[in-house]
């Protein structure tokens, strides 16, 4: 038989026993599901949302303007997702596929009254991702957030994504973190937050909640051991906390400078948290953090081509980063008392004897811990000028 022969024959005999993809459902048979929202209703029920897109508008418009959404939000009522899920369905023509989901929402009720007990689909099922954006909506719910558009993207589930990873946090981390934290007893869970707002913060600003157009990010959402939501930090407390953890990307710092002010973008962000125990079970905990960055801006008299000018700013930026952060620490020990920063865990890892001795009442221990903060900070641009152009020769500090 020649060579060409047996070729056809194998050919022909894997031919019959390939078999297709039987339960394949084509991209027009989809409805692609991008966000999706947790409330209760007024008994308490799930009320469980969604963002779908809407193909045939996606192309069309420019910008993400015109009067047609580009998006279709839909929402129903059950015991739990998959109840909600099957009376959604009926009323969509096409199947749902959450694959492509980007972000979750829970609303502020919601999440007060406590998640642990309706959450298992998001990491049970094999189509969703655990690595994705999750926010607490601040006074509002997920259904209303999910209805909000935003000009500048389309579909707008992904301006609150792009708009965390701008600002430097965790990005498609957060539930991930927020699942590592509920299952461990020296931290506390804990989300970032967006609320319905403009663009405009001043004109808008009373304006009822109707006339609210976007989401933007409004600080970090703090909850308990039992998953319930307890308090809130805001934007800049959130950056402070992303810092101590060791998550934040980028931070601009400002301060005040000889008569002035100057700003700090401050990148290759560091944290080092290093407890201490006494022999009478007294905690304290040092605080160490480092960054360096680029100045942006300097409003004062100072001369940065001199050395000793730029150490005099560091040493500025120190002392304004360490009393900020410091204030932080203090607002989450005294406020809510529950160790959002992880100071338990480190004891856990560092010191595990001792850490079995701690644990069971580690929440009232961590706010009468003693916290100390250290800030070690390197200017290492100063732009393209060593004085501000705004001062004469005679008023430059040399």
């Amino acid at each position: 038989m020649s060579r060409r022969s047996i070729f056809c024959y194998v050919f022909c005999f894997c031919i019959i026993f390939t078999t297709g993809c039987w339960d394949r459902k084509e991209l027009n048979d989809r409805a692609i599901w991008l966000a999706t929202g947790f409330d209760f209703d007024e008994k308490k029920d799930l009320q469980f949302s969604g963002q779908i897109v809407v193909p045939s508008l996606m192309q069309s418009q420019n910008g993400g303007g015109g009067a047609a959404k580009e998006f279709l939000t839909i929402s129903s009522n059950g015991k739990n997702v998959n109840d909600s899920m099957q009376n959604i369905q009926e009323k969509l023509s096409r199947k749902e596929f959450s694959g492509q989901r980007r972000v979750v929402f829970f609303g502020e009720e919601f999440a007060k009254h406590g998640i642990k007990n309706h959450l298992d689909v998001n990491s049970r099922s094999h189509e969703v991702s655990i690595r994705t954006d999750v926010f607490v909506v601040k006074e509002g719910t997920a259904k209303e957030a999910l209805n909000l558009n935003y000009p500048l993207e389309k579909p707008p589930a992904t301006a609150t994504i792009k708009a965390h990873k701008e600002a430097g946090g965790r990005g498609d981390k957060a539930f991930l973190n927020f699942l590592i934290a509920a299952n461990s007893d020296g931290i506390r869970p804990t989300l970032p937050v967006v609320e319905m707002g403009n663009f405009d913060d001043g004109e808008n600003k009373g304006q009822e909640s109707s006339s609210k157009s976007i989401l933007r990010l409004a600080g970090l959402a703090i909850f308990n051991e039992e998953l319930e939501l307890i308090g809130y930090l805001n934007n800049q407390e959130n950056r402070h906390f992303l810092w101590v953890m060791g998550n934040l990307k980028n931070m601009t710092i400002s301060a005040p400078v000889k008569d002035g002010s100057a700003s700090l973008n401050l990148t290759k962000l560091k944290s080092d948290i290093v407890p201490e125990i006494s022999r009478n079970k007294k905690l304290r905990f040092v605080v160490k953090l480092t960054g360096e960055g680029s100045l942006l801006e300097n409003n004062s008299n100072l001369d940065l081509v001199e050395p000793k000018n730029i150490k005099d700013m560091q040493r500025k930026f120190e002392k304004r980063v360490k009393k900020q952060i410091h204030k932080t620490i203090t607002k989450a020990q005294k406020e809510y008392g529950e160790d959002i920063f992880g100071f338990g865990e480190t004891i856990r890892k560092k010191h595990p004897g001792q850490w079995k001795s701690l644990n069971k009442e580690w929440d009232n221990l961590f706010s009468e811990a003693e916290v100390s903060v250290q800030v070690n900070l390197k200017i290492k641009r100063i732009g393209m000028t060593g004085p501000s152009l705004l001062y004469k020769e005679s008023e430059i500090k040399k």
